[in-house]
């Protein structure tokens, strides 16, 4: 299926692709970007709760988000932003293990994501040793950003 046969949404998803995960191949990106579907959330909406299941991995593509940490003290703080062209949640995908932060669309505006599964992203990590390993690195700094908002 060639690039003229695409709607102007799936070029629009894949050019987030690339733009998110570089590491992926034009191959790779046609293979994937089916997978994910797009989600708008309201100002201020939560899009993952801290201590929830890891369920989803989400690109932003309109918008900005915001990262909030709640530490064992119950008090809660914004250690982070994600805008167009980041993702999130890949923290808990990649560990297995509960969301480390909750993530909510700002409260300035609408945002939208493009949302892959846990079997899909994880099919995605098998078919990109690359991206694999872009996203684990990633994952390190954004856990030691967490560590130190701890103290």
């Amino acid at each position: 299926m060639g690039d003229e046969s695409k709607t102007s949404n799936q070029q629009s998803t894949d050019q987030r692709l690339a733009q998110a995960l570089p590491q992926l191949t034009a191959e790779q990106i046609a293979q994937v970007s089916p997978r994910f579907v797009r989600e708008t959330f309201a100002p201020g909406e939560v899009i993952i709760r801290q201590g929830d299941a890891p369920d989803r991995f989400y690109i932003v593509i309109r918008g900005q988000t915001e990262v909030l940490y709640e530490d064992l003290k119950g008090e809660t703080e914004t250690v982070d932003r994600r805008k167009a062209g980041e993702y999130f949640g890949e923290t808990g995908l990649l560990q297995n293990r509960p969301r480390s932060a909750t993530v909510l669309a700002s409260p300035d505006g609408e945002v939208e994501v493009l949302a892959m599964d846990r079997q899909d992203f994880q099919e995605m990590m098998d078919e990109s040793k690359a991206t694999e390993m872009h996203l684990a690195q990633e994952m390190i700094q954004r856990l030691i950003r967490l560590a130190n908002a701890e103290s």
